[in-house]
């Protein structure tokens, strides 16, 4: 029997007082990397705590990834770094330039005495799944941007998570029980918002163009703001679901949403090869800004996100325990392209 013992008159719970008695062993080096822990039922007789207290406490340490249990065998040692505070699972859909600053915000914010663990899914429901399922018992936190197309599976999986673990980014999930976090865009109202507020330079063109990949996962919700705002203010307007030759035309205003920017590219390669000008014979404004896009043809106007004050408020609530669900206000950065 490892030599664990317990704080005396402490108003601590029982489950805390052994989990520090662990790792108190681990600092002294009483216990070593992938050692074997006394069984459940050793710590109950030895400390005459409950099993329910004895799981409770391995759990917590579980979480925090200080040890790890191995099912049928039993705990072992898994960190030696006991000083970690909390042992954060951070899921992206994808890593784009704009998801890299949401990380990078996220982990300076946390400081050296957080851990945190990156996975994607790339809005594939069986990657999505199983990832957060197998790892319930293994993190204090869970920060995830879903992006999944079947709200089925993300309503069910979520679910599982203790709200007070849970954080989501980027995009509002209505169908979530308790009171997880939230800090998401608002899709919709966004685009509306800021083209209302930018009508003059809207109306110097003829016809306003979404392109709306099939694959963009926040797609339906722009184009709801974006027909809106054209049936509104009495636009001319299309929805394609990729830029083509063929709508390719002088006087259009177009909007484009692919995370890769590959229709952008395009559209700029065609205004080289006829010898037209972004912001006069077409206009352009591009989702999510990037260092490229400030200087590309003289700047290309972004409707986007503060994404590393996205990564801050959801480090600033797992750091003061605290939960809400917040809008992340998004931005028309205007350049030459409109």
């Amino acid at each position: 029997m490892v030599k664990l013992s317990i704080e005396k008159n402490s108003k601590k719970p029982k489950y805390l007082l052994l989990a520090d008695s662990i790792t108190s062993q681990i600092e002294q080096k009483q216990l070593v990397l992938n050692q074997r822990l006394p069984s459940v039922n050793k710590l109950s007789a030895h400390f005459n705590f409950s099993r329910e207290t004895v799981f409770k406490a391995l759990n917590h340490l579980s979480e925090k990834g200080i040890v790890r249990a191995v099912d049928k065998i039993g705990y072992f040692v898994n960190d030696l770094s006991v000083e970690t505070e909390f042992k954060v699972f951070f899921m992206l859909d994808k890593f784009t330039p704009f998801k890299e600053d949401l990380y990078n915000s996220l982990i300076a914010r946390l400081g050296d005495k957080v851990k945190v663990r990156l996975y994607f899914h790339h809005q594939n429901e069986e990657i999505f799944a199983p990832l957060i399922l197998d790892n319930l018992k293994n993190y204090t936190h869970f920060v995830i941007t879903t992006y999944i197309r079947d709200s089925k599976t993300v309503k069910k999986v979520l679910n599982k998570v203790p709200p007070e673990k849970l954080i989501i980014l980027d995009k509002y999930e209505p169908n979530i029980d308790g009171d997880c976090g939230m800090v998401f865009q608002d899709f919709e109202n966004d685009i509306f918002n800021l083209l209302s507020e930018n009508l003059e330079r809207v109306k110097k063109y003829n016809k306003l163009m979404l392109l709306n990949p099939l694959n963009a996962p926040h797609g339906d919700f722009v184009q709801k703001g974006f027909e809106r705002f054209c049936t509104e203010f009495s636009f001319e307007s299309d929805v394609q679901n990729g830029f083509s030759t063929d709508y390719f035309e002088k006087g259009c205003l177009y909007i484009t949403i692919d995370a890769y920017d590959r229709d952008m590219v395009e559209i700029i390669k065609m205004c080289r090869k006829v010898g037209w000008k972004l912001g006069n014979e077409i206009g352009l404004i591009s989702y999510n800004d990037t260092s490229t896009k400030e200087i590309l043809d003289g700047g290309i106007s972004v409707i986007s996100t503060d994404f590393k004050k996205m990564g801050e408020e959801a480090a600033k609530m797992i750091l003061e325990g605290r939960r809400e669900r917040k809008g992340n206000e998004s931005q028309l950065i205007l350049r030459s392209s409109f």
